[in-house]
């Protein structure tokens, strides 16, 4: 990839461009979306010169508490401002995303939460010589990620493969744009360039188990990962190794209650889902998210903001995600449910 000219070809117009269209999708109708629209072109060429100038300067993050079922704080940038953060991540992917190993599944096109768990059903069989063998599982995050990402670390990794002052000089104003209450470490959660940093950072983790460790079955999704081995005592020799690791080359730590090496045949927990030998259950917790969120839906639909086939896409979409799991039952018995509630709203209209 051609790492010459990046700050041209960030604030070129062309990019600008792009990126505002990146950033507008599926926000069409957000109404600061639809403000910046009405004049984007002359917009975009303020931005433009305010990034060649280098007096750009983003606007605070807006905050507020997401229960999902764990409390988040969640920082949203102005629409601007993901504009910019769209056009950076548009000269970084490139560079970066050859060097991401296959594995790694949060934020990358053709990847997510599902190819992730059909990633685990092949390797458990892989390891297991399909069921006929023991099957253990390391299973961890990373205490507080995206609080404890080191801004001079990040800023390394990157002046690695994008040696460009004036890029560097961006992504600084960003990351200082958050204050995570302790100087030089944090992202955001909800920044776009939160996520692909995300991903440039625990590339390092990917990379020492991948090739220094060797470990053959390893997924990760943001900071949750996991690796799966036929003998527990090699986990935990991976468990101490890679603890090393994250601590004297990232300076992150283990979340120290989530940090397990379980036999698959208790059940391993893994994004969403409670995954056994032979079969994958959704986990409570993730069933009452999506309840509430069709409740919510529901009382929308009532209030004439949404329409039925707005709740039932949303229905399908997390349908698409349960039938990864053996969950025939389950959606039968919520669908019935659904649609009598849609019944009864439409009745009395």
């Amino acid at each position: 990839m051609k790492t010459s000219n990046l700050w041209k070809r960030l604030y070129s117009f062309s990019n600008l461009e792009l990126a505002y269209e990146n950033a507008r999708k599926n926000k069409s109708e957000n109404p600061k979306v639809v403000k910046f629209s009405e004049k984007w072109q002359l917009t975009l060429v303020i931005l433009l010169r305010e990034l060649r100038l280098k007096i750009y300067k983003p606007l605070p993050l807006r905050t507020f508490v997401l229960r999902d079922p764990k409390t988040r704080l969640i920082c949203v940038s102005d629409f601007r401002d993901r504009v910019v953060h769209h056009a950076l991540v548009n000269i970084l992917h490139p560079i970066f995303e050859p060097g991401f190993i296959y594995d790694s599944y949060a934020s990358r096109i053709g990847k997510g939460t599902l190819p992730a768990l059909k990633r685990f059903d092949i390797f458990k069989m892989k390891v297991s010589k399909n069921n006929t063998k023991n099957c253990f599982v390391l299973k961890t995050d990373i205490k507080q990620y995206f609080e404890t990402v080191d801004h001079n670390i990040l800023l390394n990794i990157i002046s690695r493969k994008a040696k460009d002052e004036e890029l560097i000089w961006l992504i600084k104003i960003i990351l200082n744009n958050y204050d995570s209450g302790v100087r030089g470490k944090g992202m955001p959660l909800g920044n776009w360039t939160s996520q692909f940093f995300a991903n440039i950072y625990l590339n390092e983790l990917d990379q020492f188990v991948k090739h220094k460790l060797k470990a053959k079955y390893y997924i990760r999704y943001v900071d949750d990962f996991v690796i799966l081995h036929h003998t527990k005592n090699k986990l935990e020799k991976y468990k101490i190794q890679i603890q090393e690791f994250l601590q004297n080359n990232l300076k992150l730590e283990i979340h120290p209650n989530k940090c397990k090496i379980i036999p698959l045949e208790r059940g391993v927990s893994f994004l969403g889902f409670r995954i056994f030998p032979h079969h994958k259950l959704v986990r409570q917790r993730n069933l009452r998210k999506a309840k509430n969120r069709l409740n919510e839906l529901l009382e929308y639909h009532k209030d004439n903001l949404i329409s039925a086939y707005d709740v039932l896409d949303s229905l399908n979409g997390w349908f698409g995600y349960a039938m990864q799991g053996n969950t025939y039952k389950l959606r039968t018995k919520i669908e019935e449910e659904l649609k009598k509630e849609l019944t009864k709203i439409s009745e009395n209209k």
